[in-house]
């Protein structure tokens, strides 16, 4: 029958279940009377769905949400939700239920072995159905049982009782013997025991990870199939024991160079007991030092020019003696030894001495000096050089010498050529002149105050750098700008120029000095302060010392450079006289370079035309562009007679 048909002469059109015919008209839609059954090959039927409604006429009855799903009518769906469950466990035509049991039991019998698990059986204990029935009845009202165990009422909650739940197992109040890493370490690492029964394992157990679907065993071996069984005594440690029992196969030096490296831990040498701590104060923090010196005083032969010639033991300055400590002065403020911090206001002394240890970072903590230059006392030696001189205006040879620690974020020299376009009448292309340049210096950085003694003279150094921006006036009143000279390591050094922006920015994530003595009174040396300000924007403006222009470089008989001019925009200086760009400061790697093919002797732009053969592409390019510039010039004298004449 077509659909056509179907739709117009609905009377004539039956649904065939169940062996007979069930007629669809105007009162009765045929296809709700499809009874259920009949579902399985054979004619046979599954017995689902396990709850069967008939299709209602109209909207089925509903319930608004209120206080628990589905309103008033929840308990219906809570008792449809256990009969539903409960024919799906024992459904013996279908095998979903029992294989949905048989999968929580291999999912107990696979997971790995806990302090709460029950001490024989699966791993997770065994689940019951029940449980998972009892759940659905109350689920809705918000209950919460628990799926794995006999008892699906055991509680579960942060004050339950109940031996399964790792809070009640292991707390607080537990016997060390009953703890398992306690059991772990006195029967299996340390002691008699330290071998056990199975010398290759820290634990073994039936299931878990390492079996298959729960039947083997599951076996935490030791690292590389060993352990390295450690001697413990009450209050001390025995490094020599230690580095004894490393498998030399894992290192690249052999044990005995390892025994020779300084402990230092407490004062302890390799082979000495580190005895037991009485005194806070004589808690001292590790140093560092050179172990490449070490392992070279006890290498010998062919194994000591493999290692210094590979790069293994290069030498270096001693940490100890020639460290940062030593040559840019910081002191140690992670050494707490013979220290006390006892009084804020007065801040951390030297228990030995009673006196105060003083600033963490002295360059930061260095005040602001006049000279006519830079002080050459040890106290100003960084990492990197870095200070901005302000120009005396009434007396230019002396400077103030503002010194900050280079802890620089951000560096960028920008250059900028200015090219002007011409074009000229029959010319479709641009010509240009050469009008000029600019360069401009942009940096970043961080000045952070590591300890009290520092706070005051860095925002004291802080505000006159900013007033570098502010104007001056000479002894008759008239207005004139700062200029300041900056140096930056071997990039700029005493560069001239004047600053055009600065930007300091006090960021929320150091803390705050809040200016509070011991007393709880307020404390006159410091103020409300941030420990920390990011420079976010320092513009410098260089005023360079010679004419800026291409460098003028001379060359030898061999081709290569041998003078540099003064145009020197990157100083590649660090003092008055040490400049790289002589020839005696660099270390050039020369190659073969071909014969001049220019006459040196021409001057003008003949001698460019003349140095550039016919037949290269690249050279007919310059030539066209040589003789265009030419054009340009005759026609500009042309231009300018002609307007002479005429006026």
């Amino acid at each position: 029958m077509s659909l056509l048909q179907i739709l117009t002469d609905p009377q004539n059109f039956k649904f065939y279940a169940g062996g007979r015919g069930h007629v669809s008209n105007a009162g009765a839609f045929g296809q709700k009377s499809i009874p259920y059954g009949n579902d399985t090959q054979g004619g046979g039927s599954s017995g689902q769905p396990y709850i069967q409604t008939p299709i209602p006429d109209g909207y089925a009855n509903q319930s608004e949400d209120f206080l628990l799903r589905n309103g008033y009518l929840n308990p219906r769906s809570s008792i449809q939700d256990v009969s539903r469950l409960t024919k799906m466990f024992f459904d013996l035509k279908s095998p979903n239920g029992l294989l949905f049991i048989a999968k929580q039991q291999l999912l107990s019998a696979t997971s790995p072995r806990t302090q709460t698990s029950p001490r024989f059986g699966l791993n997770d204990g065994v689940y019951s159905p029940l449980n998972t029935l009892a759940e659905a009845g109350i689920v809705s009202i918000g209950g919460h049982l628990k799926k794995q165990g006999i008892n699906p009422f055991a509680g579960t909650g942060a004050y339950s009782n109940n031996e399964r739940l790792y809070g009640v197992r292991v707390n607080k109040d537990q016997l060390a013997e009953d703890n398992r890493l306690w059991q772990l370490m006195n029967g299996r690492l340390v002691g008699n025991n330290a071998q056990g029964p199975d010398p290759a394992y820290v634990m073994r157990y039936a299931g878990g990870p390492g079996s298959i679907l729960g039947v083997g065993r599951t076996l935490i071996r030791f690292g590389r199939d060993a352990k390295t069984p450690l001697t413990l005594a009450p209050g001390s440690f025995n490094f020599t024991s230690n580095l004894n029992s490393i498998n030399q196969n894992d290192w690249t030096f052999s044990s005995n160079l390892i025994k020779s490296v300084d402990s230092n831990t407490a004062g302890v040498r390799p082979g000495e007991i580190v005895p037991p701590i009485t005194n806070k104060n004589q808690i001292q923090s590790p140093k560092l030092q050179d172990f490449r010196k070490i392992i070279r005083s006890n290498l010998r032969g062919r194994d000591l020019e493999n290692a210094t010639n590979s790069g293994a033991t290069t030498n270096a300055p001693d940490y100890q003696t020639d460290g940062y400590i030593q040559n840019f002065n910081f002191t140690d403020p992670g050494q707490r030894a013979n220290k006390s911090y006892a009084n804020y206001t007065r801040g951390v002394v030297d228990s030995s001495t009673n006196s105060p240890v003083g600033a963490v970072d002295k360059i930061n903590a260095a005040a602001i000096y006049q000279s006519e230059k830079v002080s050459d006392s040890p106290e100003f030696n960084d990492f990197v050089s870095f200070r901005i001189a302000a120009i005396n205006n009434n007396n230019p040879a002396q400077k103030d010498f503002i010194h900050f620690r280079a802890l620089l974020d951000s560096f960028s020299d920008n250059y900028n050529a200015e090219w002007g376009s011409v074009r000229y009448l029959g010319r479709g292309e641009n010509f240009y002149n050469y009008n000029g340049f600019t360069r401009e210096v942009n940096l970043t950085f961080t000045a952070a105050a590591q300890s009290k003694q520092e706070l005051i003279p860095m925002y004291t150094k802080l505000n006159y750098l900013a007033s570098q921006l502010m104007p001056d006036y000479s002894g008759q009143g008239y207005m004139r700008g700062a200029l300041v000279q900056l140096t930056v390591g071997g990039y700029l050094y005493e560069q001239p120029g004047f600053i055009t922006n600065l930007v300091y920015d006090l960021i929320n994530d150091a803390p705050w000095e809040i200016a509070i003595d011991t007393e709880g009174n307020p404390d006159p040396t410091v103020k409300q302060l941030s420990h920390m300000v990011k420079v976010t924007s320092f513009t410098f403006v260089p005023i360079h010392t010679f004419a800026p222009r291409k460098q003028q470089l001379g060359f030898g008989s061999d081709n290569y450079v041998s003078s540099y001019g003064d145009e020197r925009f990157i100083a590649l200086q660090s003092t008055s006289n040490d400049s790289n760009y002589t020839p005696q400061g660099q270390i050039p790697s020369k190659a073969t370079v071909p014969a001049k093919n220019f006459n040196a002797n021409v001057p003008g732009p003949g001698n460019i035309l003349r140095s550039l053969p016919p037949s290269s592409n690249t050279n007919n390019t310059l030539r066209n562009i040589a003789i265009g510039a030419g054009i340009a010039g005759l026609g500009i004298a042309a231009t300018a007679a002609l307007f002479r004449r005429r006026s």
